[in-house]
């Protein structure tokens, strides 16, 4: 388990991993566009929201451009148990991007038809992702999800329809238990085009209209779903004087669902004129992770808004003056906030030109989309005119992001732009080409691959733009949009759940090449079971990590209904183990070590429990409410790295797994943005915590320039002292003028770092107190730099991979040649921190002058340091027997092996991974003496303790 480790914790997380669907408790519509401007923002037209109907009357639109035979075709095979299904009514929906409010992405009818008397429909697709979806009378709808490559000319999707099955449940109230009649519910199949992507940054099940399911519970709360096909749903609630509620999974068939609905929540205060007045007729929104709740304020300039518990943003227009509470407004179930004032000021925008990146010329119809920071759904939307130049404006003060689109280019995003009271913020926005990558897939003899699917991604997510890639005959591929920098490519055999990965360097417009191995496979399969040997009670995934490879790299597969699971993977040595799939983090759980061979087939049978230790942590707001998507974190008492780690759901709570830690107590912290609560010692015995955070802090200033020169914008970064835990924080905006605002900041003693466009910079620290306002200034003076070379303390060779950071500002990755090089710093002292995986964190200190550039040569990093005391050693269960389950790469236990089987440490026997942890400890530079059994065999090892 890593004990030095960096987490980048950036303020407004919380809005970036709150991309959840809940309920869309209002109708957005599309905004006003016109060249070059949008008249007016995008803002609810209806307080209510409509449940999807499957009548007709909101049937998914036609595709505007359908598929051509050249362009490729789909062919859908509709079978039943006893073979093909003739007439069966076949759709096929391509999936598009979102629209403006919303963050589902966008369906369009690609093509139907009913299937021959074989059972078959060929329909025209040309490459994209699409749902397929089949229709036969007395039958439940059959679907399946599929990616139309580039170098298909004919993609195949066989669907099997089966009679259908049911859903019921309950819905009740959470204060009480009573039941809540009249709700309206609605059912969303999950698909496999939310895999890839980590729980926490999903949008929600999203399918077309048509494809959904709704009902509505009676007079004693009794729900009923018939005619449903098997699998995961998604399921949303909503009924009035309640919170919409949405229920993340559910499997089907089931039965005593129960669906707990909170109370609303109020936010209620006055909007005034900027001499103080009220604003009678004043349109207040509160924009949250859902979209927006509207009203009209009185004739005292006083509002009320019924909103779900959550995290909101309050802004008020009137004619053409706006205005926004200060910072957001957090409320609870069955809660009200009172006394938010608005006043009203000038109107603010956000305009410029988008233009060429190499060229400078200007691009012509560009998609300009405006949306709260760290959301992933657009607030409003301009298109750039002929000159290239768009405006947005009706603005309230605020943090924005933008996101530029246009055929041919590369999206760019610019994040954290400031928008401060009446002021006009001017961008430039340069588009580059996209790159391509080209190359070939083999196997270990060399010999090519052909139908294997290759795709783009980044490092953790997959490049929504870069649509994946078949290898022809002589296993050739083409990848097309590529984004310029560092690419992963990945290569995965048609059924296998396997992939290979290769970092690839692209320019803009130019070709990268790429050449991936693929190894020979096999099948791992068996069964999940619970540890009384009961059949599953909720989801389940199963995880295959291939020893020795990084955690990035392993391979998950849900187990079904009856617990029986399968995967197709390369040949080599798993760690397998199966875990709640509720549950982000667990620790100490039931794993089994197997050596898998080309063409074979290991049948392992896996255990899943509730955890042990379970700690239920509630995260509550400075004003009670709970806190929504907190980061919760847990380690044992006394220490600062991160071994347990969850996130609160929409009530404020998290479950933490701690079975695996060997403390009597534990220390527990959350933060939120700016906000933060600790407690330094829970004991083991506890079940259950309330953390309630403490208010972050505001800080204004001014930046100027030490030469005298006007300053017109600039980018900030505030970055919170790291001491010894595993995370720092920061924050970074930008600013036009010369002014700026940040809410919510962590209160430490925090560095303030000013950066110019021409590379001229300033720092300043200032010490920040919770709930306070500080005011700092900045001045800014010719910008230094730092350069150097990661290498291997052991082995000389360069660090590829690793990071350098300054005081919150972090190179990119260091390449090939271990180079680093951070530009534009101010003057004075910094703390540079170096890291990489399985390599130690250091540090160094270093002292720039006016302009000065240092070149600092080779850094020499090692292994990660083992704690003093222990061995490096983290431990899992087989049954009854302890093993080990990770070895610490800087760990002096050369013979060990993960999977050998821990008989005793020191003389004493270990039962369970906690005696074993606690065994494992002792003095520094202590002989620990292990008892093991290797493949039936007792062995025994004398290692010294790390000092």
């Amino acid at each position: 388990m890593s004990s030095r480790k960096v987490f980048i914790v950036v303020a407004g997380l919380a809005l970036l991993l709150a991309g959840v669907f809940v309920w869309r408790r209002t109708s957005v519509p599309a905004a006003a566009v016109r060249d070059g401007t949008v008249t007016s923002p995008v803002a609810p037209s209806s307080r209510t929201a409509q449940v999807p109907r499957r009548d007709g009357s909101g049937a998914t639109a036609p595709e505007e451009q359908p598929g051509r035979d050249a362009d490729g075709a789909l062919r859908v095979e509709a079978v039943t148990a006893s073979g093909p299904l003739a007439g069966a009514e076949v759709t096929l929906s391509l999936r598009g991007p979102a629209s403006p409010g919303s963050r589902l992405p966008s369906w369009r009818v690609a093509g139907q038809g009913r299937t021959d008397a074989a059972g078959m429909l060929v329909l025209p697709a040309r490459p994209g992702p699409y749902l397929v979806t089949a229709r036969a009378e007395g039958l439940a709808m059959a679907r399946a999800e599929v990616t139309r490559p580039h170098g298909e000319a004919l993609s195949t999707v066989r669907l099997l329809l089966e009679p259908g099955v049911s859903l019921t449940g309950l819905t009740v109230e959470r204060v009480g238990g009573a039941p809540v009649p009249l709700v309206e519910l609605v059912l969303t199949p999950h698909t496999g085009f939310e895999d890839g992507l980590p729980v926490f940054l999903q949008t929600g099940a999203s399918v077309p209209d048509e494809a959904r399911h709704e009902a509505l519970s009676d007079a004693r709360g009794s729900f009923q779903f018939h005619g449903l096909a098997r699998g995961e749903y998604q399921l949303e609630a909503r009924a009035p004087g309640h919170a919409p509620h949405r229920v993340a999974r559910v499997h089907v068939p089931g039965t005593d669902v129960r669906v707990v609905l909170d109370g609303s929540a109020f936010i209620e205060g006055f909007v005034t004129r900027g001499d103080g007045t009220p604003a009678p007729g004043a349109r207040v929104s509160a924009w949250g992770e859902d979209g927006a709740v509207e009203v009209e304020a009185g004739d005292t300039g006083s509002f009320s808004l019924d909103v779900p518990p959550g995290s909101f943003q309050v802004t008020a227009r009137h004619a053409e003056e706006t205005g926004a509470a200060g910072g957001a407004v957090v409320v609870g179930p069955g809660m009200t906030v009172k006394g938010v004032r608005i006043r009203l000021g000038g109107v603010a925008s956000l305009a410029g030109v988008v233009r060429r990146k190499d060229s400078g010329e200007a691009i012509a119809g560009a998609t300009v989309g405006v949306r709260a920071n760290g959301d992933r759904a657009d607030l409003l939307q301009a298109r750039a005119g002929a000159d290239g130049r768009f405006e947005v404006g009706g603005l309230a003060p605020g943090v924005y992001d933008v996101q530029v689109r246009a055929p041919g280019f590369q999206p760019l995003t610019r994040t954290g732009l400031g928008v401060l009271a009446g002021q006009r913020f001017d961008l430039v926005l340069e588009l580059a080409v996209p790159g391509r990558i080209e190359g070939t897939v083999v196997d270990g003899a060399e010999a090519p691959l052909p139908g294997v699917t290759v795709v783009a991604q980044l490092k953790w997510r997959p490049l929504p733009d870069a649509l994946p890639s078949v290898t022809d005959a002589e296993g050739r591929f083409t990848l097309e949009d590529v984004p310029e920098g560092t690419v992963y490519v990945a290569a995965r055999r048609a059924n296998s759940e396997d992939e290979v990965r290769q970092p690839v360097s692209v320019e803009a417009g130019k070709t990268a090449e790429a050449r991936l191995t693929l190894v020979d496979e096999g099948v791992l399969e068996g069964t999940v079971r619970k540890e009384d040997g009961g059949r599953l009670s909720g989801a389940v995934t199963v995880t295959a990590h291939r020893v020795d490879a990084p955690a990035s790299e392993s391979v998950d597969v849900p187990a079904k209904p009856d617990g029986t699971w399968s995967m197709r993977v390369g040949a080599g040595r798993y760690q397998l183990s199966a875990w709640l799939s509720a549950l982000r983090f667990q620790n100490g759980g039931q794993q089994q070590v197997v050596e898998l061979e080309a063409g074979g087939q290991r049948h392992v049978d896996l255990v899943v429990g509730e955890p042990k230790k379970p700690l239920q942590v509630t995260v509550l707001e400075p004003n009670g409410a709970p806190s929504v998507h907190a980061t919760v974190m847990a380690t044992e008492a006394g220490r600062t790295d991160i071994q347990a780690e969850e996130m609160t759901d929409a009530s404020g709570r998290a479950v933490l797994a701690l079975d695996g830690l060997g403390s009597d107590a534990w220390r527990v912290w959350s933060t939120n943005g700016g906000r933060k609560g600790e407690a330094a010692r829970v004991s083991a015995s506890q079940k259950e915590l309330t953390l309630q955070l403490k208010p972050g802090a505001r800080l204004r200033g001014t930046v100027r320039s030490a030469g005298g020169r006007e300053v017109r914008g600039f980018t900030l970064t505030l970055t919170a002292a790291r001491g010894e835990d595993d995370f720092l924080s920061r924050v970074e905006r930008q600013f036009s003028g010369d002014t700026f605002q940040v809410e919510d900041v962590f209160p430490t003693r925090v560095t303030v770092m000013a950066t110019l466009p021409d590379g001229r910079a300033g720092k300043v620290d200032v010490t920040l107190a919770s709930g306070a306002k500080a005011s700092v200034d900045v001045v800014v003076d010719a910008g230094g730099g730092v350069s150097g070379r990661l290498v291997s303390a052991i082995t000389n060779e360069p660090v590829s991979g690793a990071y350098v950071d300054a005081d919150g500002i972090t190179s990119p990755t260091t390449g090939a040649d271990g180079r680093f090089e951070l530009k534009d710093l101010a003057p004075g002292l910094y703390r540079l921190t170096a890291w990489g995986r399985g390599k130690e964190l250091v540090d160094r200190h270093v002292s720039l002058a006016v302009g000065e550039t240092q070149d600092l040569g080779e850094w020499r990093l090692g292994l990660r340091r083992v704690e003093p005391g222990r061995l490096g050693l983290s431990f899992g269960m087989t049954g009854r027997d302890v093993i080990i389950s990770d070895i610490a790469e800087g760990a002096n236990v050369a013979g060990l092996q993960v999977g050998d089987v821990v008989r005793s440490i020191d003389g004493a026997v270990v039962l369970d991974t906690v005696e074993a942890r606690r065994r494992e400890w002792g003095m520094p530079g202590s002989p620990a003496v292990l008892v093991l059994h290797r493949g039936g065999q007792p062995l025994s090892f004398t290692f010294i303790r790390a000092r």
